[in-house]
């Protein structure tokens, strides 16, 4: 089950992820900001698969003022299923634990990491120099910046060699820390890092807090050429930076000094002007609206039902389609109208409550799907579990449909074959 939710979030998190580059191309070519796109995707990643297994989880809440109140508890058993996720099968069981305690020790790390680079810039802080450069308050380091740290309050920081700059050029650098602090820049660093450390295992968050953070610098750069309009010596003096790049790299820290890849791609940004032709806006569109409906389209794994104990064993046949087969061993069947369904013999083939899951007091449910025969009985072949909340409670099942009894279907006074869906529910008497 977890392993299911894992691919599920990652699923949807790329498919989250196409519809914000979309709609990231289509904010470039009309020089909009950026960064609150990838953000809201960021957010949107972690939150939809709980919100989506939340939703499942209320669904028997809203026909319970119709139904008795044992549906309320219904549904909070099934909300609460997924955080505790019971697995009594050994090797679900252990592959449900190797995997909650890898997340649970890189998550570790990664929150350790982050502390620990707090803890290194809030160390720092005590041996840098506080002054004022053309106007605005700064702290010298020895080689730390330019960046903007801390959040409450926000530093500029300065390596020392930066105050040896030409006016000009020391302008654009404060303007651009100036900006960071203006805008907040800090605080959208630090939820994008606290949940990629929360989430490692899903790939397209990491993916998206790294285009959040080139959108951060991409839109500075954006705001401080609007007012200096310096393209060119503004390429240069970010080429020097990362050349003479120090003891830099804080997280949670905007910097003028990045990466190779993300400073080429700011230099691209900020010297050229893309095309806005319909026929691209279209495409963007259109691409964005489809993979945005996909991740909204994707269901939610199916979740184990533990209902409230009061009956052993209660077994209730549901038909899902009237067929007749006409090649058995191909599985082809054809619609009929019958005129007599399926009915369940009672007393016969009542499947037998594991031993192990009654010690453990553990309750579930079995769908199955099977082919009843002219004769009254399940053809085994056809046997298929739809879904089932634990494989002991599957065996059981397939066990006991070869024993069951039903009276046949009828189509205009002849007994024919039919497709039938039954539900097993495992019920602890109280």
């Amino acid at each position: 089950m977890i392993a299911a939710w894992m691919l599920f979030s990652i699923f949807t998190g790329c498919a989250l992820t196409v519809a914000a580059a979309a709609a990231d191309r289509l904010a470039s070519f009309s020089k909009r900001p950026r960064r609150f796109i990838w953000l809201t995707t960021l957010v949107a990643t972690s939150c939809w698969p709980i919100i989506a297994v939340v939703r499942t989880g209320i669904a028997p809440l809203r026909s319970s003022s119709t139904s008795d109140p044992g549906s309320l508890l219904q549904g909070a058993q099934r909300l609460s299923s997924f955080i505790v996720l019971p697995s009594f099968n050994a090797i679900d069981a252990r592959w449900s634990l190797s995997l909650l305690v890898t997340w649970v020790l890189v998550s570790t790390l990664l929150i350790g990491r982050l502390t620990l680079a707090i803890w290194y810039v809030r160390r720092g802080q005590t041996s840098w120099k506080k002054t004022r450069i053309d106007g605005m308050d700064v702290h010298v380091a020895p080689s730390v910046g330019p960046a903007v740290v801390g959040l409450h309050p926000m530093r500029v920081v300065l390596p020392e060699w930066v105050l040896e700059l030409e006016p000009p050029l020391r302008a654009l650098v404060l303007r651009h820390e100036a900006e960071h602090q203006d805008a907040r820049d800090p605080y959208l660093l630090l939820v994008a890092t606290l949940v990629t450390a929360l989430i490692p295992w899903n790939v397209a968050l990491w993916w998206q807090a790294r285009r959040l953070r080139l959108a951060i610098e991409i839109d500075c750069d954006t705001r401080v050429l609007n007012v200096h309009y310096r393209r060119q010596e503004y390429a240069h003096l970010l080429v020097t930076i990362a050349q003479r790049r120090g003891d830099t790299a804080h997280r949670l820290a905007p910097a003028l000094s990045e990466p190779t890849s993300n400073l080429e791609k700011r230099i691209i940004a900020m010297r050229t002007t893309p095309t806005l032709s319909r026929f691209r806006v279209v495409c963007l569109s259109a691409g964005g609206a489809a993979a945005f409906a996909l991740a909204c389209s994707v269901d939610t794994p199916a979740t184990p039902d533990h209902s409230s104990p009061h009956s052993v064993a209660k077994n209730a046949a549901q038909s899902v389609s009237s067929a007749q087969s006409v090649d058995p061993a191909r599985n082809v069947f054809f619609e009929f109208q019958v005129k007599q369904p399926v009915a369940q013999l009672p007393g016969v083939g009542v499947p037998k409550y594991p031993a192990a899951l009654r010690a453990a007091r553990v309750e579930g449910e079995v769908l199955a799907q099977f082919v009843v025969n002219e004769d009254g009985k399940a053809d085994r072949s056809t046997l298929k579990i739809v879904n089932a909340t634990n494989e002991l409670f599957s065996a059981a099942v397939r066990s006991a449909v070869p024993q069951m009894r039903f009276s046949a279907a009828e189509v205009d006074n002849h007994k024919v074959k039919q497709l039938v869906q039954q539900s097993f529910q495992f019920k602890l008497d109280r």
